[in-house]
């Protein structure tokens, strides 16, 4: 008899895949990848220009990747992970076998994994690999220990960000709004905040990782030591094990009153 995790992982992984949320993140996925082959047009058209393709791959990573395109993708995903099957009124036929319910938590959390990681990682290392394309030969072979970085950073973001909108997303009738509002006032104004106030965010300790110059960093370096590596990395997957087991908990334990 197939486990119930892997029964619910392939249900929910074969319902992202074909869902129409999926299309619009690829082609929001494809978007920092156009910018890239044209900065790296431009660049070696220009020889004499300043801007290296270096310069280029680390501001997307950051700006486009880190900042933007992990928040959204984790938002988008892990808020509909329960909220859709509540707004659908399925919730129910997920309780009618006798599966406990943190394994139909846990099996979608890790369908969520998979298609998150398999749109943004290969885009994200492709714009990285195009834009490094515009410096001298060899660079990009030399630069690929901050690509593999860089890939580690946004694979730890989607899980802890994806725990954190999935628990959202089992316990707030708007999910995207509570999350929305989370990610612009907290991850975003908190992580200036000299302190340790800003490390009770997860950006704080996904830029402890960057392997790339950032304003924040640059600004909390004044007032405190940077949070070494290994603690980073330790952290954020503590949160996202714990996140994980407090909205299992949470949905095992919620009655979910569908509305007529």
């Amino acid at each position: 008899m197939m486990d119930p995790i892997i029964a619910v992982f392939r249900l929910s992984l074969s319902l992202l895949i074909r869902s129409r949320r999926t299309m619009i993140i690829a082609l929001l996925c494809l978007m920092p990848l156009a910018g890239a082959v044209l900065a790296a047009t431009l660049i070696i058209s220009n020889p004499r220009s300043d801007v290296t393709g270096t310069m280029v791959a680390s501001f997307l990573m950051v700006q486009g990747y880190l900042y933007v395109l992990l928040v959204v993708v984790s938002l988008f995903y892990g808020t509909s992970l329960i909220a859709d099957e509540i707004d659908d009124k399925t919730v129910t036929y997920l309780f009618m076998r006798p599966v406990p319910k943190w394994k139909i938590y846990l099996g979608k959390y890790l369908s969520y994994l998979v298609v998150a990681g398999t749109l943004l990682l290969p885009s994200a290392a492709l714009t990285f690999m195009v834009t490094m394309m515009a410096d001298a030969a060899g660079e990009a072979s030399r630069h690929l220990p901050i690509l593999f970085k860089d890939l580690g950073v946004l694979a730890l973001g989607l899980a802890a960000y994806g725990a954190l909108y999935q628990l959202l997303g089992a316990v707030t009738r708007r999910p995207v709004f509570v999350g929305l509002i989370f990610s612009l006032i907290w991850e975003t104004f908190v992580t200036f905040i000299p302190g340790y106030l800003g490390k009770l965010t997860i950006k704080h300790h996904l830029l402890a990782l960057v392997p790339h110059a950032t304003a924040e960093r640059g600004v909390t370096s004044f007032f405190e030591a940077a949070t070494p590596v290994p603690v980073a990395i330790l952290t954020l997957l503590l949160i996202s094990a714990g996140l994980v087991a407090l909205g299992a908990w949470a949905f095992t334990n919620r009655e979910y009153v569908l509305e007529q």
